[in-house]
C-alpha cells in the first residue's frame, strides 16, 4: 500500500524487463504474453514495439479480421488500438 515502495517495485520490474529484452529476447525468439505488454509512453519505443509484434505475428491479418468482424470496435480497447493501430477507413 506504500506508494514509494510500489514505485520502487515497478521501477525494478521495468529495469529487469529491459535487461531481459535487450540481452535475451532476440537470441531466443522470446516474446512477452500479449496481455502482459505495457504500452510505452515514448513514441519511438511504441513504434519499435509495433514493428516487433508485426515481425512475429500476422498483424495485418489480425487487423483485417478486426475491421470485418468488429467494425464498430466494440471488442477493442485502448491497448489494442495502440499496439495494433488500423486506418480509420473501414
Amino acid at each position: 500500500m506504500d506508494a514509494r515502495q510500489r514505485k520502487d517495485i515497478t521501477d525494478e520490474f521495468f529495469h529487469y524487463r529491459h535487461l531481459t529484452q535487450t540481452k535475451l529476447w532476440d537470441n531466443y525468439s522470446a516474446y512477452e504474453h500479449w496481455a502482459k505488454i505495457e504500452v510505452p509512453k515514448n513514441k519511438e519505443e511504441l513504434i519499435a514495439l509495433q514493428a516487433r509484434l508485426k515481425k512475429r505475428f500476422p498483424v495485418d491479418a489480425y487487423n483485417k479480421a478486426r475491421r470485418e468482424l468488429d467494425p464498430n470496435r466494440i471488442l477493442s480497447n485502448n491497448k489494442l488500438e495502440k499496439l495494433f493501430p488500423q486506418s480509420e477507413t473501414i
